[in-house]
């Protein structure tokens, strides 16, 4: 098998000098589904090698029509081992932190602290609120992901700020606490879809095409600010 060094001559190609500077930047990547489990396998397939993966859940069946980093034989397994496990898959010479942890009151936030950027996919309210303050306060790079269930057009998906952002009942939430938390939400970048959910139920029905497409948007999003590009 060809090594890594010897395959992204395409990368190199492209982004020229800047490329070399991708190995150094630490990454926090939060939550491992729909949209942010496509982000490390993207960010390492970039350049990017220091990375902190960070999820408590499991990969089950009805993850597999749209988390594109697992398939049959991961079902069970943790998504942080699975996904850690097809990184170094993909570049042996990588730091790769994986945290089984689900992001509430205990969860030590000290570990942004020396992070680069930090790429916010999970869907927990509370804890969301948590990580874009934090973030804010201490002046840490962040992108989060709004919602992406019961949504279909891809073309939909931007990025922007929170203050940006209509028909996504997530983003009225994150709006309305934020502010009573003082966070200046024309600060805060996310990734958002302006499509109209197909259906309104508390099941999230979804497909790989627009979470998938928010994940490398956010992705290219990161990479391009990192490189002041």
């Amino acid at each position: 098998m060809a090594q890594f060094d010897e395959v992204d001559n395409r990368s190199k190609l492209l982004l020229k000098d800047d490329f070399n500077k991708l190995s150094k930047f630490k990454i926090v990547c939060l939550g491992l589904g729909g949209v942010g489990s496509i982000v490390p396998i993207s960010l390492i397939r970039s350049g990017f090698k220091n990375l902190t993966i960070v999820d408590f859940d499991i990969v089950n069946e009805s993850n597999l029509n749209r988390q594109i980093a697992y398939d049959i034989n991961d079902i069970g397994r943790y998504k942080t081992e699975a996904l850690k496990e097809k990184l170094y898959l993909l570049n042996k010479d990588l730091n790769i932190n994986s945290i089984t942890s689900k992001i509430d009151d205990e969860f030590d936030l000290n570990i942004f602290n020396n992070a680069d950027f930090i790429i916010d996919c999970i869907d927990d309210v509370k804890a969301k609120i948590k990580i874009i303050k934090y973030c804010y306060q201490n002046k840490i790079n962040l992108i989060s992901s709004l919602g992406m269930g019961n949504r279909l057009d891809g073309t939909k998906v931007t990025i922007t700020k929170l203050s940006k952002t209509f028909n996504d009942p997530l983003a009225r939430k994150l709006r309305e606490n934020l502010k009573k938390e003082k966070v200046n939400i024309e600060k805060i970048n996310v990734v958002f879809s302006s499509e109209v959910p197909i259906i309104k139920d508390k099941v999230i029905s979804s497909m790989i095409f627009v979470p998938n497409i928010a994940g490398l948007m956010i992705s290219s999003f990161v990479l391009n600010k990192l490189l002041d590009l």
